[in-house]
């Protein structure tokens, strides 16, 4: 159920320049939230500068000895994430949440290859947990990609999952050189006596127009995370259309963010 949350902030970790995680108490609302689904924040103290919540997708959900906290990984890039990483401990915030569609859950009959560019990687470090609580975490492959090595965290944490961990940066500095949908496309070129794999994808557009591609010339299905701008996350004002197969056009914030690729239009569909 999607409800109004009063939170407080207990932790601005820092994780490189400008990519952080806050930790948030007062969440027990968000508990069940599912990977995938994400939340409206904004501050107590933002007034009218900025204007409306921001949405973030959830790294974390406390176990229940910390019942109530909720990790947000971000990166700043506006005014609003400015105002996010200057934040103190004490710091109070309104969330929205939780909100939108999820990932689908892990399956044991299912190869999942979970592909992450930047702070896209949080809503598949919850799948990567989701599998590893279910047992499935070795079904499961992170392709995990940044611009250099500085960009790619939290690595250590997902090779405790137990999933397995593929890392590409663009500039070669870490692992792979090149970008993550090339160790991506090599690995599908790898499967065929496997059986093929799910796609679950979210990160920068283009990286994941380049994850449809690959689904599309290889045959296999992908869900992708969407990151249309949102001003309401309920689908009232209608700012995150998107086109889709079955209907004009659909919601990022009520009917995604995650979609079946078979759903989308646009620069998803095959060519």
């Amino acid at each position: 159920m999607v409800q109004r949350i009063s939170a407080t902030l207990v932790e601005n970790r820092s994780l490189a320049p400008h990519t952080f995680v806050l930790r948030l108490s007062g969440c027990e609302a968000l508990t069940d939230t599912l990977p995938g689904q994400f939340v409206m924040l904004a501050g107590d103290d933002w007034g009218t500068d900025p204007l409306l919540p921001r949405a973030f997708s959830l790294l974390a959900v406390s176990p229940e000895a910390l019942a109530g906290h909720v990790d947000i990984l971000i990166k700043t890039t506006g005014k609003a994430s400015q105002r996010l990483e200057r934040a103190l401990p004490g710091a109070g915030f309104r969330l929205l949440g939780p909100l939108g569609r999820p990932f689908p859950a892990p399956q044991p009959e299912r190869r999942d290859f979970l592909i992450a560019g930047g702070v896209g990687l949080a809503p598949l470090m919850m799948q990567a947990r989701r599998a590893a609580s279910m047992g499935l975490a070795r079904r499961s492959t992170m392709f995990y990609g940044g611009r250099s090595a500085r960009d790619l965290v939290l690595t250590d944490e997902i090779e405790q999952t137990g999933v397995n961990l593929v890392l590409a940066t663009e500039d070669g500095s870490r692992s792979r050189r090149g970008f993550v949908t090339d160790a991506v496309n090599a690995a599908l070129a790898r499967t065929s006596r496997q059986g093929k794999p799910t796609l679950l994808a979210c990160g920068p557009e283009p990286m994941l127009e380049a994850v449809a591609r690959l689904a599309h010339n290889h045959k296999v299905r992908a869900y992708l995370s969407l990151e249309g701008e949102m001003a309401c996350g309920i689908g009232a004002c209608l700012a995150c259309a998107v086109p889709c197969a079955t209907r004009p056009y659909r919601y990022t914030c009520v009917d995604g963010p995650v979609f079946d690729l078979a759903e989308l239009r646009g620069p998803y569909t095959a060519t």
